[in-house]
């Protein structure tokens, strides 16, 4: 192992790594300069990838694409490494909703291609990535209008549920208390070979009646919100990623668009400097406030 490498050193370097073209360059110099030690570098990039959001998942497929490209003159050990993991990862882009998310691993398929980073494998490599592309599109076509018709139908199936939960509930507990009683009569054998044992059986025999009854209606009802908590998750998961897609792209476009207008006055430039309306962020505030 080269003097100076540490495994959580690095991990710590790859969860501060974002998508400034400089902290990918110094961190693959960093890399490289630990060729050696190529396999404990692959297999950390490899976990971090997996546990990263997707944003950073794309950042870190930069960075690979960087030390492998870099590490060549030190030999193909990065080369191999990566080689075993790179598949995974771009499975790991290929749900992504948005273009850029896909476009990217297939322009960087095309600069290994190019530059026979993998030699032959590229063109592996690319058509196993447009297969997958292209069985997922199907998979995705018309998914929000299908996810919204799978929650308001889960949820229309809760609310015309042929039982009452609350009536449901209420005898089932009036059951449990009944029960409760007689198993602790029955306990004490005071009404074994007396003249109540009839109307302890009667009585044992309609509550569990009841509880059976109950218990098959419980389980219809849990099922039922089980299947719409399901759904609402799916939901819930969908909407989660789009926001993460589009913070990732306010946080690409708002400093860029500073620059510009730094660019404009600098250049005399008579163009408005109309700042981005917060209306947004206004609307989400009032969400907020009337939660």
């Amino acid at each position: 192992m080269s003097a100076g490498f540490d495994k959580q050193i690095l991990a710590q370097k790859l969860s501060k790594l974002n998508s400034s073209q400089q902290t990918i360059e110094t961190l693959s110099h960093w890399c490289v300069f630990h060729h050696r030690c190529c396999q404990q570098v692959v297999e950390t990039w490899d976990s971090e990838f997996h546990a990263a959001p997707v944003e950073r998942r794309v950042s870190l497929l930069y960075l690979a694409n960087d030390i492998m490209q870099n590490s060549r003159k030190e030999g193909n050990g990065y080369i191999a490494e990566f080689m075993r993991v790179i598949p995974a990862a771009l499975n790991g882009v290929l749900t992504v909703r948005d273009d850029f998310g896909r476009n990217v691993p297939k322009r960087l398929i095309d600069i290994w291609e190019d530059r026979k980073i993998f030699d032959t494998q590229a063109q592996s490599l690319k058509d196993d990535f447009f297969r997958r592309l292209k069985d997922i599109r199907n998979q995705l076509k018309n998914t929000g209008s299908e996810q919204l018709e799978k929650v308001v139908s889960s949820y229309k199936h809760v609310l015309n549920a042929p039982m009452d939960e609350d009536t449901l509930m209420r005898k089932c507990q009036a059951a449990l208390i009944n029960f409760d009683e007689l198993n602790k009569t029955y306990g004490n054998n005071s009404i074994l070979g007396s003249s109540n044992r009839s109307g302890f059986m009667q009585e044992l025999q309609e509550q569990h009646s009841i509880l059976r009854n109950s218990i098959e209606q419980l389980k219809v009802s849990e099922s039922l919100r089980a299947t719409l908590i399901f759904h609402l998750k799916e939901a819930l998961n969908e909407q989660e990623l789009k926001v993460e897609h589009l913070r990732s792209q306010l946080q690409a476009a708002q400093p860029r668009f500073k620059r510009a207008s730094e660019l404009c006055v600098g250049l005399g430039s008579n163009m408005e400097r109309r700042q981005p309306s917060n209306q947004g962020l206004k609307r989400r505030e009032m969400v907020l406030s009337t939660a």
